[in-house]
C-alpha cells in the first residue's frame, strides 16, 4: 500500500489583501502577550491560535484558545509551553536545522529510514517540516511563527520518504524507533488508505496494529504514547468516511477532523462516528482562495513556498501560509496534548482522550447533526456530531482540566457475537434489524469509552449499505453511509466504479466514539439497509459488538 500525506491537493492561492495586523499595546495589557506578538513576526497571521477575524473567511474566537496557557491558566502555577515533552513527527522528513525548529530538536532522537542515520532532513520533502512547525516552532526568538507547544521537543521519523515503505519501518516508527519510554506524543498526518475513493480498504497484515498496541502498553513507562491521527481528506465529494479507514478508526488513536476559519467543517474533512475532535485545518474555495495555516517550510527556495500552484506566499521562503488539510489539524491537537502532559505528566493515554472530549468546544452550533450523550451516573454529558466528534479542541480548558485529574482505572472489554444470517432487501430504506443484549449482571455495566462492530456480510455492492448502531440509551452511530465507490482514471479524475467495490465489508471493523460515558448494559441494535438502486443483493452474515470501558 502507498502512504499518503493528509494534506489535501486544494487550491493554494492565498486570500488577496491579507496583511499582518499591528500588535496592540496600551494600559492593562499583559507584558508577555505583547512581547510575544512582537517577537514572532508572523504570529498575527496565525488565526488558528488567535482568531480576530483578521482575514476574509475567519470569525473572531474560532481558534484553539491557547494564549491563556502560555501565561498560566487556573490550576497551573505558571506558563505552560510543552517543556519536557517529546513529540515524534512521523512524516516525510524534518529539517533539523530550520531556524524556527532547531532550538526544540531533541538531540539524536530522530531517524532517517533512507540513510539509516539520525538526520531525517530533506531538501525536497517539506510536509513533515510544516507539521513540526505547527506543533512546536520556537516562540520569542524574533523569527517566523509559533507552535501550539512552542517549547516542546521534536523528533522526526521520515517514514514517508518513499511511497512504499517496508512494514518493518512502519512498525519501527509506531514503536518510536526504540524510544518507547521517551516519546510522549506521536503525530501522524498520513494514512495507508487512499482518500476520496469510499473504499473500506483492509490492512494487509496486523503488524501496524500490534505496533500501536506496544506503544500504548509499554510507552511512557506504561502510561502509553498518545497517538494523534489525521481523520482524512476525502470529504469533498461526499463519498468517503473516516470510518472506512482502519487506522483513523483504531481505538488507540485520536482521530482529528478539520474546520475552517469560521469553525465549520472544512470542505475536505471526512465525517465519521470514529472521529474524536476537530482542530483548524484551513480550507479553500474558488472565490476567496485558500486560507491556510502559517507554518515552517524548508529553508530557502525549496519546499511548499513557492507553492506548486501559486507564488502568492510569504516573501520569507522559510515559511508558508498555504498548509491545509487534516494534516494541519492533527499537529494542532498534538501540540495541545504536549501542553497537557507538561502540566500533568502522569496522565495515561486514555485520560488524555477523556479530557480532550470533555473540554472540546461545541462549534457550528446551528448544525443539525449535534446531539448529546445519555450520561451514566456520575459521568459528564458530551456533545456529539458525526462531522466534529466532540467539537473543536480547547487548549486552555484542557490544560486547566488536567490539574487534580484522577486517572481512570483499568480498561475492561465486553464482546458478544450474533451469527444469524439474514437477507438484506435491495433498494429498501427499512432494511433489517438485529440486536445484542448486554446483561448488567452477567456481562457487567461498563462506562463506555469506545465501541467497535466487526461486520461480516456478503453483498455485491457494499457501498449500497447504510449501517447504524443504536445504543441502549438511544444514541445512534452512523457507521456506514450509502455511497459510491470511486476510482482515479488515467488523468487523475474521480470516476464512479460500476459494479462491486474493490473492498467490501467482509469483514470490516467499524468504530464509534459517540457513546462515551454511557452505560453499556441493555439492548444494542444494528440496522442495515440497502439504499442503493443498483440491483445488488446480499446478506448480513454476523456481527460482533465490542465495548471498551471501565467499571462503574
Amino acid at each position: 500500500m502507498a502512504l499518503i500525506s493528509q494534506q489535501k491537493n486544494v487550491l493554494t492561492r492565498l486570500l488577496s489583501g491579507t496583511f499582518l495586523l499591528v500588535a496592540l499595546g496600551g494600559c492593562g495589557g499583559r507584558e508577555e502577550m505583547v512581547s510575544v506578538s512582537v517577537s514572532d513576526p508572523l504570529y498575527e497571521d496565525q488565526w488558528h491560535l488567535k482568531n480576530t477575524a483578521q482575514f476574509v473567511g475567519t470569525s473572531s474566537g474560532e481558534d484553539i484558545n491557547v494564549e491563556p496557557v502560555w501565561v498560566g491558566v487556573a490550576g497551573n502555577a505558571g506558563a505552560v509551553k510543552g517543556r519536557g515533552v517529546l513529540v515524534a513527527v512521523v512524516d516525510d522528513g524534518l529539517q533539523l536545522a530550520h531556524e524556527d525548529l532547531a532550538a526544540n530538536i531533541a538531540a539524536n532522537k530522530s531517524w532517517d529510514y533512507a540513510g539509516r542515520d539520525a538526520d531525517p532532513s530533506s531538501t525536497l520533502l517539506y510536509h513533515g517540516t510544516s507539521v513540526a512547525g505547527l506543533i512546536a516552532a520556537r516562540d520569542l526568538n524574533g523569527l517566523g511563527i509559533r507552535g501550539v507547544a512552542p517549547q516542546a521537543s521534536l523528533a522526526g521519523y521520515n517514514l514517508l520518504w518513499t511511497n512504499e515503505p517496508s512494514i518493518s519501518n512502519i512498525v519501527d516508527a509506531m514503536t518510536a524507533h526504540g524510544n518507547l519510554v521517551e516519546v510522549d506524543v506521536s503525530n501522524n498526518s498520513w494514512g495507508l488508505s487512499i482518500d476520496e475513493l469510499g473504499e473500506a480498504e483492509p490492512p494487509s497484515d496486523s503488524l501496524w496494529q500490534l505496533a500501536i498496541e506496544e506503544g500504548i502498553n509499554a510507552g511512557r513507562d506504561c502510561k502509553g504514547i498518545v497517538y494523534v491521527w489525521s481523520a482524512g481528506n476525502g470529504g469533498r465529494d461526499g463519498q468517503d468516511n473516516s470510518n472506512y479507514d482502519f487506522q483513523a478508526n483504531n481505538r488507540h488513536v485520536i482521530s482529528v477532523c478539520a474546520v475552517n476559519g469560521t469553525g465549520r467543517q472544512a470542505s475536505y474533512s471526512e465525517p465519521g462516528a470514529n472521529i474524536w475532535l476537530c482542530a483548524p485545518g484551513g480550507d479553500s474555495n474558488a472565490v476567496s482562495g485558500t486560507l491556510g495555516l502559517p507554518t515552517t517550510d524548508l529553508m530557502g527556495s525549496e519546499g511548499g513556498n513557492p507553492d506548486r500552484d501559486t507564488f502568492d506566499d510569504y516573501a520569507d521562503q522559510n515559511y508558508s501560509r498555504t498548509f491545509v488539510g487534516t494534516s494541519a489539524a492533527a499537529p494542532i491537537v498534538s501540540g495541545v496534548v504536549a501542553l497537557m502532559l507538561e502540566a500533568n505528566p502522569d496522565l495515561g493515554w486514555r485520560d488524555v482522550r477523556l479530557i480532550l472530549a470533555e473540554t472540546a468546544r461545541k462549534n457550528d452550533v446551528a448544525d443539525s447533526d449535534w446531539s448529546v450523550t445519555s450520561a451514566a451516573s456520575g459521568q459528564p454529558q458530551y456533545n456529539i456530531n458525526h462531522k466534529y466528534g466532540f467539537g473543536v479542541v480547547d487548549a486552555a480548558a484542557a490544560v486547566s482540566k488536567v490539574s487534580g485529574w484522577r486517572n481512570v482505572g483499568e480498561q475492561v472489554i465486553i464482546e458478544k457475537t450474533l451469527s444469524a444470517a439474514a437477507a438484506i432487501p435491495d433498494n429498501n430504506s427499512t432494511g433489517i434489524q438485529q440486536s445484542i443484549n448486554l446483561d448488567a449482571i452477567a456481562d457487567g455495566n461498563l462506562i463506555v469509552e469506545y465501541v467497535e462492530v466487526d461486520f461480516f456480510s456478503e453483498h455485491q455492492y457494499s457501498g449500497d449499505l447504510e449501517i447504524i448502531l443504536t445504543a441502549p440509551s438511544g444514541t445512534q452511530s452512523v457507521l456506514a453511509e450509502t455511497h459510491d465507490c470511486l476510482y482515479l482514471d488515467a488523468f487523475d479524475n474521480l470516476r464512479r466504479r460500476f459494479g462491486a467495490c474493490l473492498y467490501d465489508y467482509n469483514p470490516w471493523t467499524f468504530a464509534s466514539a459517540r457513546h462515551l460515558g454511557e452505560g453499556s448494559a441493555g439492548i444494542w441494535r444494528l440496522n442495515v439497509a440497502d439504499k442503493g438502486n443498483t440491483g445488488a443483493y446480499g446478506q448480513l452474515q454476523s456481527w460482533t459488538l465490542r465495548i471498551y470501558g471501565r467499571r462503574q
